[in-house]
C-alpha cells in the first residue's frame, strides 16, 4: 500500500511540475499586448525642420519639395507639411514655383494636397510670366512624362 501511495505522490508532483512550467512557459515570459489608445494610435513618429525632397526621373529633376517643417503620421502613410514650396521642372520651360501655408503629402500615391493662401508662379523663356492663387490644389509629383 505504501508503494502505491508513494507512486501517486510522485505521479501528482510530476503532473504539478509539468504545469507549473506550462504556466511559465505561456504565462510568465510573454509580455502582455498593449493596446494603444486613440491619441496614441494619430500620433507623429517622427518630424523633419527644413526638410527637402527631391524627385527624379530618366530625364533628370523633375520636382523638388520644400517645407519648413514635415511631420509623418503613421497610420496612412501622410505627412503634413508646414509652408511648402514645391518647384517643378519641365523640359522645355522655365521652374514652376508653387507656394501653400500648408500640405498633406500623401507618400503612397505621391499625391500632395495643398490649402491656404495657394501661389502659382511660372514665367516663361523670353516673355511675361504669370501668376495664379487659390485656396486648394492637388498635385501628384511622380507623374511620367515620356
Amino acid at each position: 500500500m505504501t508503494g502505491l501511495r508513494q507512486n501517486l505522490v510522485l505521479v501528482v508532483i510530476a503532473v504539478l511540475l509539468l504545469g507549473l512550467s506550462a504556466w511559465m512557459q505561456y504565462g510568465l515570459l510573454e509580455p502582455p499586448v498593449e493596446e494603444l489608445s486613440e491619441e496614441e494610435k494619430n500620433a507623429p513618429d517622427y518630424y523633419i525642420e527644413n526638410f527637402v525632397s527631391t524627385g527624379m526621373d530618366k530625364f533628370g529633376k523633375m520636382y523638388e519639395l520644400r517645407a519648413d517643417r514635415m511631420v509623418h503620421y503613421p497610420i496612412g502613410d501622410r505627412a503634413l507639411l508646414d509652408n511648402p514650396h514645391i518647384v517643378q521642372y519641365d523640359l522645355d520651360q522655365t521652374p514652376r514655383h508653387i507656394y501653400a501655408d500648408s500640405g498633406w503629402l500623401y507618400n503612397t500615391t505621391s499625391k500632395v494636397l495643398l490649402t491656404g493662401n495657394v501661389r502659382v508662379v511660372q514665367s516663361r523663356t523670353g516673355e511675361a510670366g504669370g501668376a495664379s492663387m487659390g485656396e486648394k490644389m492637388v498635385i501628384i509629383l511622380d507623374q511620367d512624362r515620356g
